[in-house]
């Protein structure tokens, strides 16, 4: 199991946050993430991390009166 990192950034009265989690996988890390964020943070941009490597941004929005998930530049390790 791979540790991976959700960072949130600094956004004022929220403050910075990340959180470390253990996924199989760098697909599974995205389902975890995109959990996790929309707990901790619904609505904000959120970063994912696998040690010193981004793989991808993570961010709910309002899009056409429904809710819908974005990741960009996903990478496969």
């Amino acid at each position: 199991m791979d540790i991976y990192t959700l960072k949130f950034p600094d956004e004022g009265n929220a403050g910075a946050l990340r959180l470390d989690f253990g996924a199989e996988d760098a697909a599974d890390a995205l389902v975890t993430a995109h959990r996790k964020a929309a707990e901790l943070r619904s609505g904000r941009a959120a970063e994912l991390w696998q040690g010193a490597r981004r793989l991808c941004a993570v961010q709910r929005g309002v899009s056409g009166g429904g809710e819908q998930s974005h990741s960009a530049r996903f990478q496969l390790a």
